[in-house]
């Protein structure tokens, strides 16, 4: 026992020791705040802005409508100014010139809050208010840290939906002369309620929150790290270890000091009482310390600096919304620093758990076309290591490491990417190799050992910052028991997206991209030697988006834009059809060397797909055409399939929810009788699911009917290596009929597989747009519900061939709007109201043979009625009592109360109709949710 207790005092001191170094005291001048006896007192009010201007202090807005206060430093008196023009709260005031520019504020009451559309101006002298320019729609938020640098007003992080949801990492310039607004590169993490400083000439973003009232996290996500923006690099700092701040804590005050960057006060659910700790970092020695603590706890206000003193006024005494104070203190500030810059051998890099970390190492300098070929004779392998799980990462050649800008085709940057799915501590060790063909070798010990920088190293992984439907707030999908689920949160989802344009990737802003030659062949669309601009969605881009080579991609990015916006989570793409329909898609340098890639244009699809990532949406990768099955290796998975599978791997296999499908159409039919055979098919997939070690689903693109299709599936059945099927079928009324025979075959054979219904027919008709088919009625019907309630894991859209928007080349998704939102209300059912991937088809329990229904027997139906007539559900042999709720599928919405309340198990019972049914004769369909009561 005496020896236990001697290795932890031991323990605990050596601890005590490390944290006074990393946050020593610091003494200050007469190091003691001290409250201030005054004349006058302000109005009470928290989440307001406080600022020095000249020799007085002002304390703006906060919750309610109040008035100005101000206090005057040489007779230590407050006066009550006139009221702001409307209720401003969270918000850092700023002085430029003879004004206080109000910029990022939000109105309105808890926790719905809005941002400001515009920057409110208070003139100090004439104590009068002025409306300033208008904020861009899309970069309005409350709660960022503001501050005024060489002529221009930045914005840091924010929140853009109150105290629900939406917190940021945007950088923004605006000019208050001009109203110009600039958007900036996004800061490293999302924040909201801090305040930011500026001092040696950069930006200085610490403490804060990621608010996030909707998970019922509205103070617990407080920020470790710290963020430095360099104005003469216009770069953010790479986020280490050291910009750990000691507390944290959001609602915080802060300002700079020398060389010193002070936080103070805020919030935080370490304790109910406001933090009263006040902690510098120091901008020459890299090291925190401690200054004396404020009298009083203190949350939503500011400090104002007027000569020696620095001020602290008002705000919230506990966290949350009260007691509002009127005090006020102040500290002498020290009068010189002394520090001596210092540099840091113990940094260390920090990353966020499921964002993509991207390692760049200088090697030997090469080019897409050397003789000695980079892509195939050197072999590049990063080994990720954690104490849970390592990884062994391959990496890919990058010409100067900026190809999607310069275009570059040469250069000695080689790169990997790696997505963590561990928080804590990583290491990583890298190595090059040099031989003939060493791309197609996985053995570590062949070849010849080549010198790269950055070969070792290590990094911090913590939280995702992410919310909302983007990937990295989630996790990495996988397939599970024929559906998709997260990893990590085990939480299944639904896909419903495009399916068409396929050659999405055939883009006239994609470097050397373009169509081998036009086409007007029976059976596939028509195309000419234009290829996809995408021009009717240049609109939907907006500021802050990403984009290529001085504003390249927009139309592509703002086309993401639009579908993301309808609700969809997925889009199918082919990534090679050289022989196909389009011929405009290739990685390749040029369509006829399979050796060597372009990497440039292979940049600026990561680009694309990152900015479907972070719009919560699926990359459907095609890898191949019935029509060019047997291009590579005939067929076989042998060096050039190899090759360019391991390629699309290392550059794109880091993102978080991908599909790697074997091929559209596989497999011989009439159209293009020479095709893959089984054993080549079950190659493939073995070697993707070996080769990616991420192990993303593997998915086979079918053919359209019977018997074709199950001469090629059948065989097929039960293979370890394929994750399910990319479902084509011709005929409609038969969709849900073929997804369940599928299911059910798999399930026999210890394999269940993952199905969506990705390609419905007829080829030249399929999904048209809304003018010609306004309400979609049959696909609702046959495709939609039919197949999600019949066991799909989702569906995509094809567009056929012989209709205007065609497959090949749709160039606008509008024209399909009703049908996204026809999905939308599908899956958004699906995903509130049902454990689906607990549930079984049983379509014979209704008294339809047109109605579909899911169920959990005994605890929950789902069932889609096709006509608005007098429908029952066989219960003989359930017990209990059931409450019927009904879903409007072709309007959305929220459950609705029917004439039947309720239903007792044992018999068939009548499901009566929605009260907003009134006439019975009216034919419409409705989806009828029956619930067992708890």
């Amino acid at each position: 026992m005496k020896r236990l207790f001697s290795l932890t005092y031991n323990f605990l001191l050596l601890l005590s020791l490390l944290l006074f170094v990393n946050c020593k005291e610091t003494r200050i001048e007469n190091s003691q705040w001290e409250t201030i006896s005054v004349q006058g007192k302000p109005t009470a009010r928290h989440e307001a802005g406080m600022v020095a201007f000249k020799d007085k202090i002002l304390l703006i807005g906060g919750r309610r409508i109040n008035p100005i206060d101000v206090f005057d430093t040489k007779t230590n008196t407050w006066e009550a100014k006139s009221k702001t023009p409307i209720e401003l709260h969270h918000f850092q005031p700023v002085v430029v010139e003879d004004a206080v520019y109000l910029i990022g504020a939000m109105t309105g009451k808890w926790p719905n809050e809005k941002p400001l559309d515009r920057v409110i101006i208070y003139y100090p002298e004439r104590d009068e208010f002025v409306y300033g320019h208008t904020i861009p729609k899309h970069r309005r938020r409350g709660g960022a840290g503001v501050v005024y640098h060489n002529n221009k007003i930045y914005l840091v992080g924010g929140i853009t939906n109150g105290h629900v949801d939406g917190y940021k990492p945007w950088l923004d310039e605006y000019d208050p002369k001009t109203g110009a607004w600039k958007v900036l590169d996004d800061a490293p993490d999302a924040r909201d309620h801090f305040q930011a400083v500026v001092a040696n000439n950069k930006l200085y973003a610490f403490a804060g929150r990621r608010t996030s009232k909707k998970t019922n996290q509205d103070m617990a996500l407080t920020n470790t790290y710290g963020n430095i923006y360099d104005f003469e690099t216009a770069k953010w700092e790479t986020v280490t270890n050291i910009l750990e701040i000691p507390t944290q804590r959001a609602g915080n005050s802060a300002f700079s000091w020398n060389n010193d960057i002070i936080i103070g006060g805020g919030e935080s659910m370490a304790h109910e009482a406001a933090h009263n700790e006040v902690e510098a970092y120091n901008s020459k020695t890299k090291t925190w310390s401690k200054w004396p603590s404020l009298l009083q706890g203190r949350h939503g206000t500011g400090f104002a600096i007027i000569g020696d003193y620095v001020y602290i006024a008002s705000g919230s005494g506990n966290r949350g919304g009260g007691p509002e104070l009127t005090s006020i203190e102040r500290l002498k500030l020290p009068s010189k620093d002394n520090s001596e810059t210092v540099t840091q051998s113990n940094a260390i890099p920090i990353h966020k758990q499921w964002h993509t970390v991207t390692l760049s190492f200088a090697g030997p300098e090469t080019s897409e076309t050397a003789s000695d070929n980079p892509f195939l004779n050197y072999r590049l392998n990063v080994e990720f290591k954690h104490e849970k799980t390592q990884y062994t990462i391959r990496g890919f050649f990058a010409a100067d490491g900026n190809a999607s800008e310069t275009g570059a085709k040469e250069g000695n940057i080689w790169k990997a990417r790696f997505t963590p799915d561990q928080i804590g501590k990583w290491s990583y060790s890298a190595t090059l190799h040099h031989k003939d063909s060493i791309a197609l070798d996985d053995d570590l010990k062949k070849g010849e050992q080549v010198d790269i920088t950055n070969a070792k190293g290590q990094f911090i992984v913590t939280e995702s910052d992410k919310d909302g439907v983007d990937f990295r707030a989630n996790g990495r999908l996988e397939a599970s028991k024929g559906y998709y689920r997260f990893q990590d949160s085990k939480k299944y989802w639904l896909k419903g997206g495009a399916n068409s344009p396929e050659n999405l990737l055939g883009y006239v802003d994609f470097d050397d991209t373009y169509r081998i030659q036009s086409s007007n062949k029976d059976g596939e669309a028509s195309t000419t030697e234009e290829i996809h601009k995408y021009e009717p969605h240049l609109k939907d881009w907006k500021p802050g988006d990403p984009s290529w080579k001085n504003g390249k991609g927009k139309s592509l990015i703002g086309a993401i834009n639009f579908l993301a916006s309808k609700g969809m989570n997925s889009i199918y793409f082919l990534t090679m059809n050289i022989l196909g329909d389009g011929k405009d898609v290739w990685p390749y340098i040029h369509p006829e060397d399979f050796t060597r890639f372009d990497v440039s244009k292979l940049d600026q699809w990561e680009i694309a797909f990152q900015h479907m990532q972070a719009k919560g949406i699926l990359l459907h990768l095609v890898l191949q055409e019935t029509e060019n099955e047997t291009m590579l290796d005939k067929g076989n998975t042998g060096p050039m399939r190899q090759l360019y599978f391991r390629e699309l791997i290392a550059r794109f296999g880091h993102h978080l929810a991908l599909n790697w499908n074997l091929g559209e159409e596989n497999g011989p039919a009439s159209w293009s009788p020479i095709g893959q055979n089984d054993s080549q098919r079950k190659a493939m997939a073995k070697f993707l699911k070996n080769a990616d070690p991420y192990r993303h689903p593997v998915l086979l693109h079918t053919h359209s009917h019977d018997p074709l299709r199950s001469k090629i599936l059948d065989s097929i059945l039960g293979y370890q290596y394929l994750d399910g099927l990319s479902l084509q079928q011709d005929k409609r009324e038969f969709a849900s009929h073929v997804v369940e025979t599928w299911k059910t075959k798999a399930k026999e054979k210890g394999h269940d597989w993952l199905i969506t219904m990705d390609e419905i027919g007829l080829w030249h008709t399929a999904a048209l747009p809304d003018n010609e088919d306004p309400d979609h009625d049959s696909l609702r019907q046959y495709v939609l519900w039919g197949t999600l309630l019949s066991g799909a894991a989702g569906l995509e859209w094809y567009f056929g061939a012989k209709h205007p928007h065609n497959d090949l080349n749709s160039e606008d998704w509008r024209e399909r709007t009703r049908l996204w939102e026809l999905t939308n209300h599908a899956i958004t059912f699906f995903q509130d109201n049902l454990p689906y991937w607990k549930m079984q088809p049983e379509h014979t329990l209704i008294n339809s043979s047109k109605a579909y229904c899911l169920r959990k027997t005994g605890e929950i139906y789902a069932v889609y009625l096709p006509k608005s007539k007098v429908h029952t559900i066989n219960l003989t042999n359930v017990k209990g009592d059931f409450t019927i709720h009904w879903f409007d599928p072709q309007n959305g919405g929220q459950l609705q109360k029917g004439s039947v309340d309720s239903i007792h198990g044992e018999g068939i019972r009548k499901l009566g109709l929605p009260l907003t049914q009134k006439d019975e004769t009216v034919q419409r369909d409705w989806v009828c949710l029956i619930k067992k009561d708890n």
